[in-house]
């Protein structure tokens, strides 16, 4: 892998290497080393500018970064991206959780992006899935087959944005999804049984297909809803 980061660098440079700043990888594939996809390697490339005409020349070399199986870069000026932390707190602690400087400054030594923006982002995340959620209810509740697909896959992003309620109370955050959800409920109070049994529920239809009754459905999703909105205001109240 080091050599296709070497090689992204040499093209980085011929390209605009009086404007780049630095050149950041991070992800999961840092921060558990082994067997990674390319894919779950991200890239953080920062400038002095990002006119239209310097993205053009950054074209043909995310062409073919992103040809080879990588995820699409961001792009961030420098200025920008010390601006950005109060608003992408959550992405910026992500970042610093695992990262490797492969050219440049290292812009995110030092930094720390505030608990309360990060409570604000956590609370607008969650706040808006669950938005979504009811809306998307309506129309799923008519199958029973549609609503459990609707909870299965919702609750995977409701667990990730819950992620942050824990480094709030100054825990590291468990990597499985059931741990996370049970210490979630630990921590604020709130009854997550519901958001852990759409996650067992979750892993038993990778399994194989599981029909359950409507009555079943119906009242999961009724609890599942109402522990949502508790763990929201939880938040709220932080």
């Amino acid at each position: 892998m080091d050599h296709q980061f070497d090689e992204l660098i040499a093209r980085l440079q011929a390209a605009q290497g009086g404007n780049l700043v630095s050149v950041i990888v991070y992800g999961s594939a840092i921060a558990a080393p082994g067997n990674p996809k390319k894919s779950d390697y991200q890239l953080l490339v920062i400038t002095k500018r990002l006119a239209a005409s310097d993205l053009r020349q950054f074209r043909p070399v995310i062409k073919w970064w992103t040809e080879l199986g990588f995820a699409m870069p961001v792009f961030f000026t420098a200025e920008e991206f010390t601006d950005s932390l109060d608003v992408f707190p959550m992405e910026f602690r992500q970042m610093k959780r695992a990262y490797r400087l492969l050219h440049g400054q290292d812009l995110l030594s030092g930094r720390e992006a505030s608990k309360e923006h990060l409570r604000w982002q956590t609370e607008h995340e969650l706040r808006g899935k669950l938005l979504r959620l009811r809306s998307l209810a309506l129309p799923a509740s008519e199958s029973t087959r549609d609503l459990t697909r609707l909870m299965t896959e919702s609750v995977v992003s409701f667990v990730r944005f819950m992620r942050p309620i824990l480094e709030m109370k100054g825990e590291e955050p468990p990597l499985g999804r059931l741990a996370t959800a049970q210490q979630v409920g630990e921590r604020l109070n709130v009854d997550t049984a519901p958001l852990i049994r759409v996650l067992q529920l979750r892993d038993q239809l990778d399994e194989g297909p599981k029909e359950l009754m409507e009555i079943e459905v119906q009242d999961l999703f009724a609890s599942y809803l109402d522990c949502l909105t508790q763990v929201i205001e939880a938040v709220d109240n932080m």
